[in-house]
């Protein structure tokens, strides 16, 4: 089965990654990747190292819900929680209708990513 939208479907893609990363959701992670998932009906998009799932999708609906900017503008009106199968390392979103898996592989939490910034380098 595959996607019978492509444009709508990448377009989930996109405001998903916008939000992310005007929202500095994912401060701190490294080795972010992302893939059609069930053979192109899905997106999964992971990251190590850095918040937990459900602290990323936080700071996102937050982001949407708040003061005008670019991470609200990306999915404010288009974007729903989907079910939780294990907040810390895995949350789904449906955006635009395409499912989307936001997950944290290694996390290490919101606290420890602020601890390690916070740290002077050399």
């Amino acid at each position: 089965m595959r996607q019978t939208d492509p444009g709508r479907y990448y377009e989930a893609l996109g405001r998903v990654m916008a939000a992310l990363r005007d929202s500095r959701a994912l401060d701190g992670a490294h080795s972010l990747d992302w893939w059609p998932g069930l053979g192109g009906i899905t997106w999964e998009v992971e990251w190590q190292e850095g918040p937990f799932a459900y602290e990323a999708v936080d700071v996102v609906l937050r982001a949407i819900d708040g003061e005008e900017g670019p991470a609200g503008h990306a999915l404010r009106g288009v974007v729903q929680e989907g079910p939780e199968p294990d907040r810390h390392y895995a949350q789904h979103l449906l955006v635009l209708g395409v499912p989307v898996t936001l997950r944290a592989l290694t996390p290490v939490g919101s606290r420890e990513v602020l601890r390690r910034m916070a740290q002077p380098s050399g």
